[in-house]
């Protein structure tokens, strides 16, 4: 079933993704150029959120766990917003921002089944 968007935008997106997950594995170094960005939860890889080596988009799932001392404070997840939603967020259903009224889409959540994912070892 959809998920309504309800987050807010600011000038630097939302602020909850996969990258500020407790579950994110992430290269060496950016940009991620061998798109080795991977969900160790679910074992699957996030090339699906890498463009040209870098994020695009925000993501993240019904499983997102935030983590409390991540370094880059100016993109806190916006973990309350999260709470209110998370029982809606199907399980196995990795979401994307941006398919809301923003860029003119229809208000609710991109989805994306993570069994659709590559899987990995």
């Amino acid at each position: 079933m959809p998920v309504r968007d309800t987050f807010e935008y600011g000038d630097k997106g939302v602020g909850i993704d996969c990258l500020s997950c407790a579950h994110f594995q992430g290269p060496a170094s950016w940009p991620d150029r061998e798109q080795a960005s991977r969900c160790a939860l679910h074992k699957v890889s996030l090339a699906i959120e890498i463009r040209d080596g870098y994020k695009l988009w925000e993501w993240f799932c019904k499983d997102f766990t935030d983590v409390p001392n991540y370094p880059r404070k100016d993109v806190r997840p916006p973990v309350a917003q999260f709470l209110k939603i998370r029982d809606e967020l199907a399980a196995g259903v990795l979401y994307r921002l941006y398919g809301g009224d923003v860029l003119g889409g229809n208000g609710y959540l991109l989805e994306f089944k993570m069994e659709d994912l590559p899987a990995i070892t």
